[in-house]
């Protein structure tokens, strides 16, 4: 499920203070089933704490703070960066972790060349708009449970995949126990329409 809309206008502006975005792809509802069940097993067996089931998601772009004003140059941003990819189907199908921050998580083996495509395409618009990029390479990953005290790497029987046919810009917001978010656009891919 992706998360719920904001009300901003159309100019672009907004009664928001300046907000924290990232662009991500957001799973379907069979794939996050299975997402959910894997961090709460992944959790238990590293004594941390699993992700909430809504906030399953893999960034492509982390953008930070920003002024709402600068929302739509963001839109127009993923719209460029999707507008000549096709739909694809991101299969998941290992478990690594960041040892030292205790984060489990869950990847691909083999980056689709769709996906890659997006990701630069966005880290070269954002560059070309001004905004801040990430300097690391790209891993693509899905948090499966923070706090973990033990972590193992693992490969999958059977991956978790789902059809990618959009990239959402998302806010990210404090709230008690932790984040959540919210879809700011939705950029979809060759051959979809918007839905905002």
């Amino acid at each position: 499920m992706h998360p719920r809309q904001p009300h901003f206008n159309s100019a672009g502006g907004s009664a928001l203070p300046p907000v924290r975005v990232f662009f991500a792809v957001w799973p379907d509802a069979p794939a996050r089933n299975a997402l959910d069940t894997l961090a709460r097993d992944r959790a238990a067996q590293a004594g941390g704490r699993a992700a909430a089931s809504s906030n399953l998601h893999l960034t492509l772009a982390f953008v930070g703070e920003i002024e709402t004003s600068r929302v739509g140059t963001l839109q127009a941003i993923g719209l460029a960066a999707t507008a000549a990819v096709a739909p694809f189907t991101l299969a998941l199908d290992r478990i690594a972790a960041f040892r030292s921050a205790g984060i489990v998580w869950i990847g691909t083996s083999t980056l689709p060349p769709a996906l890659d495509r997006i990701v630069r395409e966005l880290n070269d618009e954002l560059s070309n708009g001004g905004f801040p990029t990430e300097r690391r390479p790209f891993q693509p990953h899905v948090t499966l449970a923070r706090r973990c005290r033990q972590v193992a790497s693992a490969d999958l029987v059977a991956p978790i995949a789902w059809r990618v046919e959009s990239v959402v810009l998302n806010v990210s917001e404090s709230v008690r126990g932790g984040v959540q978010y919210r879809a700011l656009a939705e950029c979809p891919l060759l051959g979809r329409e918007p839905t905002c």
